[in-house]
Order: C-alpha cells, then sequence, then structure tokens
C-alpha cells in the first residue's frame, strides 16, 4: 500500500477529472524557436512529463498574448497562429497519457524588454522595476481593451487547438503590476484604490471565461508574498491575501496558483525560484490562510520536492494540488514511481541547470538528469560488443560514466583513492554549502550497485591498477588538481578553496586573507564565510566586475546574505599579477594600474585548476591501443553540470 494517497487521488477540477494531485507548473526552457515557435524539442519535453504520470501538465512559462510583449529570455508566442500544429499535437498526445493540459498567457508589462526589437515596452506607467529599469509607455484605456481582446484570442486558439485550459498569470507582470501602488501612479479608474488596481485583472478573466466554453478551464497565477526586501515595492502580504480571494470569488476562474517571492528583483526571485538555501514548501502557510477562505481548487507551488511534502501539505489542507516541476525535471517518472514504490530521483534545489541557467540567458538542463539535455540517454540500446570498462574516479563524471556504460550492458569497474564516492561534490555536500549533493550522491551510488558495478575504494590510480582488470575501455575520471607554482615567488602556499571550505584553518597571530577567485562562482565566496566565521579578515580579488560574477540571479542575493556578517573586502576586475614574500600584487584588468597587498598571512586559490593527467599519460604508453576516454574535470575544469552531463554521454557511447 502506497503512502501516497491524497498525492494520487483524483479531484475534480472544472468540469474535468485530474488523474491525481501532481502539477507540473508552467516554467519556459529556452528552447523556443525564433519568433516564439515551439519547437519539437519543447513539444515532446512536455509530452515526456504526461508520459510519467502527472496529473496537469502546465506549460509556457511567460507565454505571450500579444507580439509586442516578451520575455527577456524569449517566449513561446502564443498569438501566432503557426503554433497551432504544435498546440494540437501535444493536445493529443499528452491526453493519450492521461493528463490535462494548460498554457499560461500573460504579458510582461514594464518587465518586457526592448533590447532585441528597440521597441518601447508597454506597461502600467512611466514607472521602472528596480532590477529591470526598463521605462515603459503607459497603456491607454483603449489599449487595454485591445489587449484583453489579446487574452481572447489566446485562449480561443488554445480551446480550438484541444487544450483543457489557460492560466492566466499575474506575477511580476502586467495584472500584478496594476496592483503595485509602487508602479501604478494612474490617475483614470485603473489607478488608485485597490478595487481600480484590480480591475484590469479581473476583466481580463472575465472576458476570456465569457468567450470559451463551460468545459474551459482557466487558472489564475499570483504571488501571496513578496519578499523582495524592498520598501517601496511590496505589497503588503495582507493585501495579496484580498487580491487572492477577490479574484478567486470572482465566478470566473476554475483555480488558483499561489506562490511566494517575485521576480522584479533578485531577493525575491530567489524565494521564488527558490534553491536549496529557501526551506522547502515555501508557500505552505501563507497558502493555507487562503485555502481556508476559497470554494475552487488551490494549487500551491515553490520548493516542493518530494512526495512526502506534498502529501503533508494536501493532508494538513493547505492546497488541493502540489506544484512539483523541479522534481519531474529531475525525475519525468516520480508520479509512477510514487505509485508503485520504486526509488525517485531527487531534485537537489541548486538551481545551476534549470532555471539559474534560464535567468543567466541559457537554456536549461538539469544538474541531476543529463536526459533533460539529451534524451536520448533515457533509451540507450544494449551495446552490441559487451566489454569490460575500467572508470578511474567516483566523483560526479565517473559515476555518470559507469552508470550510462553499465545500462548498455558493460562490465562496470570504479577504482576511487578515497573511501567514498562523490569527489568535489562530496567535499561540498559534507562540507559547503551545499548539502543536498548527497542525496544525488546516494541515489547514483545505490543505482549502480543495481546495475553491478563494482567499487575498489582506496585504489591508487595507477597503469598497474587499472591495466590490472584486462579493460576493453577506460575512462578517466580522476578530476582536477590547483595549478602549482601559483605565485611561486611568495612565500605563501597557495591553498585550494575546497580545502579551506573542508579543513579551515585557524589564524596564527596574522588573520589576513587574500581569496584569489578566477572561478566566480561558488567556492571563493564558500570559503570566505569559512574563513570569516574562524576569525579570518577575508579580502577577495576577481578578474570579473563583482562577487560571484558567473553566479544566477536565483542565489547571488543568498550568497551576500551570507557574506554579510564577515564583510569581507571584494576588490573586482583585478587578477594576481606576482608576489613577492608576503606580498601579492594584483593588476586591474581594465587599466593595467596595479596596486599591492601586503603582509598575508592565508593565500586562497578559488579556480587556476588543471586537469590531472598523470594516469592518463602513463596509460597510453603502456597501452597505446587501448581505448580510453576522458570526462569531467580530468577533460578540462568546469563546473559541476558539464561533469554530470558529459560523463552520461561518453560512458553511453562506450560500445
Amino acid at each position: 500500500m502506497t503512502n501516497f494517497q491524497r498525492v494520487l487521488s483524483p479531484m475534480e477540477l472544472g468540469s474535468k477529472t485530474v488523474r491525481n494531485r501532481i502539477v507540473s507548473t508552467p516554467h519556459a526552457t529556452g528552447w523556443e524557436l525564433d519568433g516564439g515557435l515551439i519547437s519539437d524539442r519543447e513539444a515532446d519535453y512536455l509530452i515526456r512529463k504526461a508520459k510519467g504520470g502527472a496529473g496537469l501538465v502546465m506549460t509556457f512559462g511567460s507565454a505571450s498574448v500579444d507580439p509586442t510583449t516578451a520575455a527577456s529570455y524569449g517566449a513561446v508566442a502564443l498569438w501566432d497562429e503557426q503554433n497551432e500544429p504544435q498546440l494540437r499535437r501535444m493536445a493529443k498526445e499528452i491526453h493519450a497519457h492521461g493528463s490535462l493540459l494548460i498554457s499560461q498567457a500573460t504579458h510582461m508589462g514594464n518587465r518586457g524588454s526592448s533590447k532585441n526589437t528597440f521597441t518601447p515596452v508597454r506597461g502600467v506607467s512611466t514607472l521602472p522595476e528596480p532590477d529591470h529599469r526598463e521605462v515603459s509607455v503607459p497603456l491607454t484605456k483603449a489599449e487595454l481593451q485591445q489587449l484583453i481582446q489579446r487574452y481572447v484570442d489566446v485562449a480561443q486558439r488554445l480551446e480550438r487547438c484541444g487544450w483543457d485550459g489557460i492560466e492566466i498569470t499575474s506575477f511580476a507582470h502586467l495584472i500584478g503590476q496594476f496592483w503595485n501602488s509602487g508602479f501604478n501612479d494612474r490617475t483614470d479608474e485603473y489607478g488608485g484604490s485597490l478595487e481600480n488596481r484590480m480591475r484590469f485583472g479581473k476583466e481580463v478573466v472575465a472576458a476570456v471565461n465569457a468567450a470559451t466554453g463551460d468545459d474551459f478551464l482557466i487558472s489564475f497565477r499570483m504571488s501571496l508574498e513578496f519578499q523582495t526586501k524592498t520598501r517601496d515595492f511590496e505589497i503588503p502580504t495582507n493585501e495579496l491575501k484580498t487580491i487572492a480571494v477577490e479574484m478567486a470569488n470572482t465566478g470566473d476562474i476554475d483555480m488558483l496558483s499561489v506562490t511566494v517571492g517575485d521576480a522584479m528583483n533578485n531577493p525575491g526571485l530567489s524565494v521564488a525560484m527558490g534553491s536549496d538555501f529557501i526551506p522547502p514548501a515555501t508557500a505552505k502557510e501563507v497558502a493555507a490562510d487562503v485555502a481556508r477562505e476559497i470554494e475552487i481548487p488551490l494549487l500551491v507551488t515553490g520548493r516542493i520536492l518530494t512526495g512526502e511534502a506534498a502529501e503533508e501539505i494536501l493532508a494538513s489542507q493547505s492546497a488541493d494540488l502540489v506544484g512539483m516541476t523541479r522534481a519531474i525535471i529531475a525525475d519525468p517518472d516520480m508520479p509512477q514511481k510514487l505509485a508503485s514504490g520504486q526509488s525517485v530521483r531527487e531534485c537537489i534545489g541548486i538551481n545551476q541547470g534549470c532555471i539559474g541557467r534560464l535567468y543567466s540567458g541559457y537554456p536549461i538542463i538539469c544538474s541531476v538528469n543529463p536526459a533533460i539535455r539529451t534524451p536520448e540517454l533515457e533509451s540507450l540500446e544494449p551495446s552490441q560488443q559487451i566489454g569490460k570498462v575500467v572508470v578511474v574516479g567516483a566523483g560526479a563524471a565517473g559515476l555518470e560514466a559507469a552508470k550510462h556504460a553499465a545500462k548498455r550492458g558493460h562490465e562496470v569497474v570504479i577504482l576511487e583513492r578515497d573511501d567514498a564516492v562523490g569527489g568535489r561534490a562530496r567535499i561540498n555536500a559534507e562540507h559547503g554549502w551545499r548539502p543536498s549533493w548527497q542525496k544525488y550522491l546516494d541515489y547514483i551510488e545505490a543505482e549502480l550497485q543495481v546495475l553491478g558495478v563494482q567499487f575498489e575504494f582506496g585504489a591508487a590510480a595507477t597503469a598497474d591498477a587499472v591495466l590490472a582488470h584486462s579493460p576493453d575501455s577506460v575512462v578517466i575520471a580522476t578530476g582536477s588538481r590547483l595549478r602549482p607554482n601559483f605565485l611561486s615567488n611568495s612565500n605563501l602556499k597557495a591553498v585550494d578553496g575546497d580545502r579551506i571550505v573542508a579543513e579551515p584553518p585557524q589564524p596564527n597571530g596574522n588573520n589576513k586573507a587574500l581569496i584569489i577567485d578566477e572561478e566566480a562562482h561558488m567556492v571563493a565566496p564558500n570559503a570566505a564565510e569559512v574563513l570569516g566565521n574562524n576569525g579570518w579578515d577575508v579580502t577577495i580579488a576577481t578578474p570579473l566586475q563583482m562577487l560571484g560574477g558567473e553566479i544566477d540571479s536565483t542565489l547571488i542575493p543568498v550568497v551576500h546574505q551570507k557574506l554579510a556578517p564577515y564583510k569581507p573586502q571584494v576588490i573586482p576586475n583585478a587578477r594576481a599579477l606576482n608576489a613577492e614574500g608576503s606580498a601579492v600584487v594584483l593588476e586591474n584588468v581594465m587599466t593595467g594600474e596595479t596596486s599591492g597587498i601586503e603582509d598575508i598571512g592565508l593565500l586562497v586559490v578559488s579556480g587556476h585548476r588543471e586537469s590531472e593527467t598523470d594516469l592518463l599519460e602513463e596509460l597510453v604508453q603502456r597501452a597505446p591501443e587501448l581505448d580510453i576516454r576522458r570526462v569531467g574535470d580530468a577533460h578540462a575544469p568546469r563546473d559541476l553540470d558539464a561533469a554530470t552531463d558529459e560523463g552520461a554521454l561518453v560512458g553511453a557511447s562506450i560500445g
């Protein structure tokens, strides 16, 4: 008997029945074609969610109802009739798998972008958002009525193409901007009182409801708590709850979808797109307050990553449906696995592969599920030539290589010099900011055991150890190391940032620490926090224009919040030029000017790594005909997403 009776139970949604309470909520992918056309890749990705058992598949985050508005990272153009063939195909195939299908639709308002078209964005007023800073041309009353018709046209298109409904979103978009007196300074019937500020949103849902059939579902999405840390752009939570109840009681919507956070600035975004730094089920409590006051189904979203969390939300009557989007990205079969009792590959919530990449201008992947980027990895054919594969190194890249080689039928053994799997990921999980990585390591280690992969821990990475197994193929996954002789004139030995995180030293008379950050991601800030907590006075020098210049906007606020108590000095645009004794000379990468930092007690380096190639060179010399492949940092130092992706692809390519 499953423990997820509520999660897996059907329910009525309008005149339709959704087979379970699991929802994949709308999100963009960055896979749309030029002009906002739906790609086959995007359609297949969404169909796959239905095949995996999601009750309701919601699509196309920030999909546009009007050609004058699109998200800065691109959006599906629902206003374009050229998308109808894909819309019809998706409806047919998603329904065939048993899911309901709803698309989000919106106008971005002043959160749009003029950078591609050079056409001014259209919005509530001329007042810009704090982060996006676009100054919009205020929409006239006549244009608002035309825009309402655009929503209607899109809803009718979806209905015509066989879709079950539409989600109209206010979240950080035009409808929500009307509510916000920080942006809305209008003096007509759309500004001033809350009743007036709600008018446009109500007119949209009323018009869509009137223009579509009784069976066509209308969902409305909003935030119940901004958490933007701004003093003049926040809508008070009690006012947002009032809006939620009023919208639910209009009689024009069938489902209310709620979250917390906002996308007007990075602190709000870090909550709305919460990473593993943010508590799970972020919107549960505030959603429960609204659930008690409305009669229509309530969908809650925000870091609901496990069946247990979803079941608890439903049991507490905080919501009727649960958004589990990133959980489904990590494991599209999660709903079916909850029903069958199989092990689920959990989303670890680090954001850098999915939403973080999107907000950095790249298409999404998944840090723990390489098949999101390469779907063919889900259906590997058995090898025609079964062989013996030795993988040297049990970091993320080596583990994925071993898994995918074993899935093709090869006999696989992993040689690992440490006493546990994980490599740099394990250091981060055990000592650093990302303990959630351990979930991934535990899951893949268990998978490898089921696949019959052998582990040899404490095994030296030598040619003799490898060749003793008589391998047909070898995968070198030995990782990377700090380059030797960094600032060799210094009498301070440079210490790898990873080692600082794992084994923080105590000051010995001189507490002045300098971190040279060439990686520009999490290692240097993590090391700075650890050192600050141990009494060091920390300076971080980076060649980029800001601390953590490669960290995405869903994570960077948390980095600053973690470092705030220690107040490290940050020197941007600076690289280490040379050193003498305990002094380091920095060169400004913009001007070429130099400056010195004297009397350093600890020199730490993040980045500046090189691949471990000793074993490769020895094997090439000893066994020149042997099939040898490199993955992850052993190929070229990169991040953990590259490690899991490349490891999977190389393992799958053997034989």
